[in-house]
């Protein structure tokens, strides 16, 4: 006779197989971001005055998903690539929206222009770019810092193609747009401002004993706790909803002063250096584009492929477990047939139909099992490859600066920190003889 101990641990295992198939989940369901944002441009064109230079730095490619079943098909490589594909995209944006001037992609910690952006990519796999950007101007001013998120499927790449911009180019538009509802909150007398901390702020770090006393620093603008941008902000007569510069501008340096003049000319320099990295950015990014975008329609079917042997799956297995029930039912209607023990035959036919019930749901939920499986390594691998010939399109550069031939090897910023050892020998002969200026121009009121 099939006792209630039998009984239940049948029933056990089938609740056993009920949980295996529920758990059976790769990747979760995302919401498709449908909103479309337009990117803003000016009615008129801005003056020269108001046309701030940007500069916009390579971003930080964070951490791959620490679960491995998402992170498979992803790479340090392509997280690289991205981190400088992804600013030359919001580039190619903010010079189309006519607000700016000049707007370059830098090696990390390039900063000097009268706008600076950095970022950090969040999260990336084809389906969902998320990202998180801080602005800030030379002032020292911080604009703000904020994530961005778009979620998008395949007909997103097929409209991109035909209109020749960036499968997630909403959210590009999302982020330029953003900076320039900062940058219409500056008043014109704020751009002259920061075009001159920056001026300032560059000699200081070339020649700091010939440009001591002509900037005040106030502090970090964010420190709101300590009182201290507060107190400045009610002397310089600003009030706590407008701009806070951590520097203002105290007096200029005389123009026709040589030490002024040559660190112009150094000045000059640099911006041809970033110039020229620039156009190494927008030469890698354009190369990347088609193989970036093959990695990135391939990762998305990947993405649904693993969705549907999941549901396939967990359909397969609730079959499974319904067989497992109905037969574990069958054999206690048998078993319990047998009154007084008499009956041994239906003892032993129901303990023998609910024993292959329970092996039948077994076998077919770990035949599901290994088909998806299957699907899964053959499609993650053929991802990897794919993933691995995009990381190894990206070459050893060379660049030419002032007639000296530099060979840039590895990611970019070790190619940058080459750079900047040059530049550094360049600075230390060019700077070496400069002094103090001795006639400083007159103070001018500024940001007040």
């Amino acid at each position: 006779m099939m006792t209630n101990a039998q009984l239940r641990g049948l029933l056990l295992a089938v609740l056993c197989l009920t949980v295996l198939g529920g758990c059976a989940k790769s990747y979760p369901t995302r919401t498709l971001t449908t909103k479309e944002v337009a990117l803003d441009r000016p009615a008129a064109q801005p003056s020269d005055a108001e046309l701030l230079s940007v500069r916009i730095e390579a971003f930080d490619p964070g951490k791959l998903p620490e679960d491995p079943k998402l992170s498979k098909g992803l790479s340090t490589d392509i997280r690289n690539a991205e981190a400088y594909y992804v600013p030359s995209q919001l580039k190619e944006t903010m010079q189309k929206s006519g607000y700016w001037g000049p707007v370059r992609v830098t090696p990390r910690e390039a900063r000097g222009s009268d706008v600076n952006v950095s970022g950090k990519i969040l999260e990336s796999d084809g389906e969902i770019l998320k990202i998180e950007v801080q602005v800030r101007d030379a002032s020292g001013a911080h604009w703000f810092t904020k994530e961005y998120e778009n979620t998008i499927d395949a007909a997103a790449y097929w409209r991109a193609d035909s209109q020749g911009v960036d499968a997630f180019q909403n959210l590009y538009n999302e982020v330029a747009n953003d900076i320039v509802n900062h940058r219409k909150k500056l008043k014109p007398e704020n751009h002259t401002e920061i075009r001159q901390v920056a001026d300032l702020r560059f000699g200081g770090e070339f020649a700091p004993v010939a440009y001591e006393g002509y900037l005040k620093k106030y502090g970090d603008p964010e420190d709101q706790k300590s009182g201290i941008q507060k107190t400045f902000a009610f002397l310089g007569g600003r009030k706590e909803s407008e701009w806070k510069p951590a520097y203002q501008v105290v007096r200029l340096p005389p123009k026709e002063d040589p030490v002024v003049q040559r660190v112009e000319r150094i000045r000059a320099r640099e911006e041809m250096l970033i110039d020229t990295f620039d156009q190494q950015y927008d030469t890698l990014a354009r190369s990347l584009k088609a193989p970036y975008n093959n990695w990135r329609t391939s990762r998305l079917k990947e993405i649904a492929a693993l969705r549907e042997a999941d549901r396939v799956k967990n359909s397969e297995q609730s079959k499974a477990v319904a067989v497992g029930v109905l037969a574990v039912l069958a054999g206690a209607a048998l078993a319990s047939q047998n009154q007084g023990g008499s009956c041994y035959s239906c003892t032993s036919a129901g303990a023998a139909v609910a024993g292959a019930g329970v092996a039948i749901a077994v076998q077919m939920a770990n035949r599901a099992s290994d088909q998806a499986e299957s699907e899964t390594n053959m499609r993650r691998a053929a991802l990897e490859e794919l993933g691995n010939s995009m990381s190894s399109d990206v070459k050893p550069t060379v660049l030419e600066v002032e007639g000296k031939t530099v060979e840039l090897k590895g990611t970019i910023e070790q190619q940058f920190s080459a750079w900047r050892d040059v530049l550094k020998e360049l600075r230390e002969s060019e700077t070496a003889p400069l002094q103090k200026p001795t006639t400083p121009q007159a103070a001018p009121t500024v940001g007040t």
